[in-house]
């Protein structure tokens, strides 16, 4: 995503298609916002909504810090890029 981004912010050229690098996603308006950040906003709306406003045993639900825990993990890989949209954080 981050070499993705410099290409996109410099203005580089795809060596395949001789055209200004365009996002995986497509250049659609709000293709980032409409894949990416919904997908991710619903896993945190699902969350909330375990903890029962926080009430809830933390075994039954993810707080923020779980959820950025898995964000530097390993695991993280696993989404992909462009993020599949079945990983198992995003199975909610």
């Amino acid at each position: 995503m981050a070499y993705e981004l410099h290409g996109l912010m410099a203005g580089n050229v795809s060596i395949v298609t001789g055209e200004n690098i365009k996002p995986s996603y497509g250049g659609d308006e709000e293709a980032f916002l409409g894949k990416v950040i919904t997908s991710l906003y619903r896993v945190i709306d699902t969350e909330a909504k375990r903890s029962r406003n926080g009430i809830a045993p933390h075994s039954a639900w993810c707080n923020y810090d779980d959820l950025n825990e898995y964000f530097w993990s390993p695991d993280c890989f696993s989404l992909g890029w462009p993020m599949h949209d079945d990983g198992d954080i995003l199975d909610v």
